[in-house]
């Protein structure tokens, strides 16, 4: 079943890789993180080792936090980047000074 769940890992990871790599930065994050998964999964079923249970479990738990984490802060910092830019190019399509227009990410 272990091979199954790698196939599955690859075959997400290649998807999302060719798929919609010019969608978004956060799309390269996830697929490297499925491609791990995919090799974590293949070394379980090869090595002697339980790699989904005890101090390698752990390893595998803290690398998926880490992975959701910098998923979620570069989704966010990618999002406000598109909207600063849609705000700047409205202003200057209504021609105000996109210097001068308030910066919506900023709580004061």
């Amino acid at each position: 079943m272990g091979y199954l769940y790698s196939a599955v890992w690859f075959v997400v990871a290649i998807m999302l890789f060719v798929r919609f790599r010019k969608e978004s930065v956060v799309v390269y994050i996830l697929s490297g993180y499925f491609a791990f998964a995919g090799i974590w999964w293949l070394v379980d079923q090869f090595a002697e080792a339980d790699m989904l249970n005890g101090i390698y479990g752990w390893v595998l738990r803290i690398v998926s936090v880490v992975m959701l984490v910098s998923v979620l802060v570069a989704y966010t910092i990618e999002k406000n980047l598109k909207d600063k830019k849609a705000q700047q190019v409205s202003a200057v399509e209504q021609g105000a000074d996109p210097e001068l227009t308030e910066d919506p990410v900023s709580v004061g």
